[in-house]
């Protein structure tokens, strides 16, 4: 490690440019940086998916509330109603795209979860282990770890480079 440089963070563009790349790519190995930042915008969807319930339920709520206050007005009642259904309407596509967006993304960080592991030399089936509840944080754990300086079974280290790589780079 002596003889190791380790170059800088990835930014936010560079790590998820570099996992749409390697977007079904389970070999090699990905720094913390790329997986972390590519974490952030997995979580993004997820996150309005959880606005839009929220949205739908509140709505919900209130419309509930004033159909008690309109029980002999139809007139009420009927604009309600349409206001439920324009709810409705909006709900629907928003969530269905949502849903696309988030397969979308599953492939790609499945691949770089692995990567990630194998950054720090675990197999990439080791993800597994946050399939099983309190036993997961074993998982984020290791996500937080260091890169391992020196080449592993899975590769090169995508962060640390040797002192002779970075002479001859910059030739």
């Amino acid at each position: 490690m002596a003889n190791t440089i380790a170059l800088p963070k990835l930014s936010f563009g560079e790590a998820i440019k570099t996992c749409f790349k390697k977007y079904a790519t389970f070999s090699g190995r990905a720094r913390r940086s790329e997986y972390w930042w590519f974490c952030l915008l997995n979580s993004i969807p997820g996150i309005l998916m959880q606005q839009l319930f929220s949205w739908k339920l509140a709505v919900k709520a209130e419309l509930e509330s004033q159909i008690g206050e309109t029980l002999f007005d139809a007139e009420k009642q009927q604009a309600l109603l349409d206001k439920a259904q324009a709810c409705d309407d909006t709900f629907f596509p928003c969530a269905v795209i949502l849903c696309i967006i988030m397969l979308a993304l599953l492939i790609p960080a499945l691949a770089v979860c692995a990567r990630r592991l194998h950054d720090i030399g675990k197999s990439g089936w080791a993800m597994l282990i946050g399939i099983i509840p309190i036993v997961n944080l074993i998982l984020i754990f290791w996500t937080l770890k260091d890169s391992e300086p020196q080449a592993n079974k899975y590769g090169e280290s995508p962060k640390y480079i040797t002192q002779e790589e970075n002479a001859a780079s910059q030739i």
